[in-house]
């Protein structure tokens, strides 16, 4: 999973791209503890469905203007450029089985 600069996740915005984002915090791990359980999950759904959506991730430790948007750890979902879900924290693996199969 390519992990995007700031500038790039604006890139796929701007071209409008369907694609999962898969926001997360390496410094929040200790404090955060579902981070430890997304870190396993998102890679096993890009396994599942990678071959038919693109996943990404972005650091916030990296770009921590972006906590404003996004939640850590978070699943954001894009088609044509526009967040259509958001899933916050640790999921069971059905609820994010029906929000890539939305898309």
């Amino acid at each position: 999973m390519k992990e995007l600069s700031r500038q790039e996740l604006r890139a796929l915005v701007d071209g409008k791209e369907t694609f999962v984002l898969y926001v997360r915090s390496e410094l929040k791990k200790e404090k955060i503890r579902e981070i430890f359980d997304t870190d396993i999950v998102v890679p096993e759904m890009e396994k599942s469905f990678g071959s038919k959506f693109k996943f990404y991730s972005v650091n916030v430790d990296n770009y921590p203007d972006l906590l404003k948007d996004y939640p850590v750890p978070a699943v954001v979902i894009f088609k044509e450029g526009k967040e259509v879900v958001k899933l916050e924290g640790i999921k069971a693996w059905n609820e994010y089985v029906e929000a890539l199969l939305c898309l």
